[in-house]
């Protein structure tokens, strides 16, 4: 269970690392060469980019277990993933908190603010920016934030888990 629980933090260490360090160098390229992508795009696409980081964690954390118990069960797989997915999960609520409270405290600001923008480009009523602009904020808060980081990656890693399994548990002869 320690080697799990090892491989789940430092695949959460790359994933955290992965995730702020693209957003934040993505943001700062936006503004440097006025790219028109929003800022929410750019978290979208690093939280996609950022499962293959995920699915490798997961596997070779699987290919621990089965190495060091000799074979690995189905059920041993879902366990062996689903530790690595929450011990990710728990971090990277970490890095939000962090990230949100202390490196960037303005970063639900920046978020309602680029949305603004892009309503406005997109000829939005000033109601209709007023109205999304109140759920933008929610969305973006810290709390939000931690809270989609946890279930994200929880969702996210079990679903990885549960195919990854499929192909790491030992083979039975019939």
């Amino acid at each position: 269970m320690r080697s799990t629980i090892k491989y789940g933090l430092i695949t959460g260490f790359i994933s955290g690392i992965f995730l702020f360090g693209s957003f934040t160098l993505c943001v700062w390229l936006k503004g440097k060469y006025g790219w028109s992508v929003q800022a929410s795009t750019i978290r979208g696409l690093g939280g996609l980019l950022s499962i293959p980081i995920q699915a490798v964690g997961i596997f070779m954390a699987m290919q621990n277990v089965k190495r060091l118990n000799g074979s690995l069960s189905y059920g041993q797989a879902l366990k062996t993933g689903i530790t690595v997915a929450i011990t990710i999960a728990i971090l990277i609520a970490l890095f939000s908190l962090i990230y949100c409270q202390y490196i960037n405290p303005g970063y639900a600001d920046y978020m309602v603010h680029d949305a603004q923008q892009a309503m406005i480009a997109d000829r939005a009523s000033q109601q209709e920016i007023s109205q999304n602009s109140v759920a933008i904020a929610r969305e973006f808060a810290t709390g939000t934030q931690i809270m989609e980081a946890l279930v994200g990656q929880f969702v996210t890693g079990t679903i990885i888990s549960a195919i990854i399994g499929l192909f790491v548990k030992t083979k039975t002869t019939s």
